[in-house]
């Protein structure tokens, strides 16, 4: 048996795709009675908001997505459940997304979905993480702060030691101020939420301009009054949307491994495992000609090191936020208010 929430939940979907066919109908000549819907309601809409030209309904079908959008998912592989256009109706060239009723969803909410609107988001935002947020410079300086500035040369093997477990803890420190700025970056930025909007509204990205990304949002009362018709290039419109949806981001750690082995793709603690594993090689290699000459030296290699691996790091990282944010171990973590009135 359906709970009383399920219940709700198909009768709003069904009301929903019932007003698109009375739209639809309405705008083709002869508007069809449909459950739940008032006779003329969908003449209404069309009258309001001028439509005319053939129209017919995209509804639920299952679109490709995109090859950018894809990668979020393992293997690639987009659930049918998410492929469900932005596009409700298509009238003449118009590709309309309706928003019926006091309240509808913004997106489906899951990790996946959110994750690829995120980049999507950064992407049409054109930040530079070095320039505004300093980002790779704070970055390059904790890793060549692993090379410690002078070891003793009593205990050594205490000294060598302590000088790598405060290597680590340096590293620990920058990571977390790393977090705290990337935090701070983006909810000084209010042109994210915008963007983020944007693409969950559009699907410009998810689609790639097929028939699943709108050109226009349609919002009316299913009795057909308060019709609007807005294209998406109204930002007026998606900016009062936007608080509604009251978003924001903050970045949260995923597993960290450190080691000093090399991987595919470039990571924060393996970085730190390299160098400070090079500063006990280097030691080993001298054996007992420890001398403060041959320590000095040893630790200009290990500098040297940092700063060629450091180098080869940013190359990689420089090349999309996703890198930066793989490399450092940080998921983004979107909240937003998805049951939302779409009227203007």
């Amino acid at each position: 048996m359906k709970t009383y929430r399920e219940f709700l939940n198909e009768e709003g979907r069904s009301r929903g795709e019932a007003m698109e066919h009375a739209i639809v109908t309405a705008v083709n000549g002869k508007e069809a009675t449909q459950p739940g819907i008032p006779k003329g309601a969908g003449t209404k809409v069309a009258k309001a908001t001028r439509l005319s030209g053939k129209a017919e309904v995209l509804g639920a079908s299952q679109l490709e997505v995109s090859d950018i959008w894809s990668q979020y998912w393992p293997g690639g592989k987009v659930p049918a459940s998410t492929k469900t256009p932005k596009t409700d109706i298509m009238v003449g060239r118009k590709k309309i997304s309706l928003k019926t009723g006091d309240a509808a969803q913004l997106m489906s909410g899951g990790v996946n979905e959110s994750t690829a609107t995120f980049y999507a988001a950064v992407d049409r935002m054109g930040i530079d993480p070095d320039t505004e947020g300093g980002i790779f410079k704070k970055i390059e300086d904790a890793v060549l702060s692993l090379a410690p500035a002078s070891v003793a040369a009593g205990d050594l093997k205490g000294e060598i030691q302590k000088g790598k477990d405060k290597a680590v803890m340096r590293a620990n420190a920058a990571h977390k101020i790393l977090q705290k700025d990337l935090n701070s970056l983006f909810q000084s930025n209010p042109q994210f939420g915008f963007e983020f909007i944007y693409e969950a509204m559009t699907g410009e990205v998810k689609f790639g301009g097929n028939l699943g990304t709108c050109t226009h949002f349609l919002t009316c009362e299913f009795d057909g009054d308060n019709a609007h018709l807005i294209p998406v290039t109204n930002e007026q419109y998606v900016r009062k949307i936007l608080k509604r949806t009251k978003v924001s981001v903050r970045f949260k750690t995923t597993s960290q491994k450190t080691g000093g082995k090399k991987t595919g793709a470039y990571k924060y603690w393996s970085v730190v495992g390299l160098v400070t594993n090079k500063l006990l090689e280097e030691i080993e290699s001298a054996g007992d000609l420890l001398t403060e000459g041959i320590l000095s030296n040893i630790i200009q290699k290990v500098k040297d090191f940092a700063m060629r691996t450091w180098n080869k790091v940013k190359e990689w990282v420089s090349k999309s936020w996703q890198n930066l944010l793989d490399f450092l171990g940080f998921e983004p973590v979107v909240s937003f208010q998805n049951n939302i009135s779409f009227q203007p």
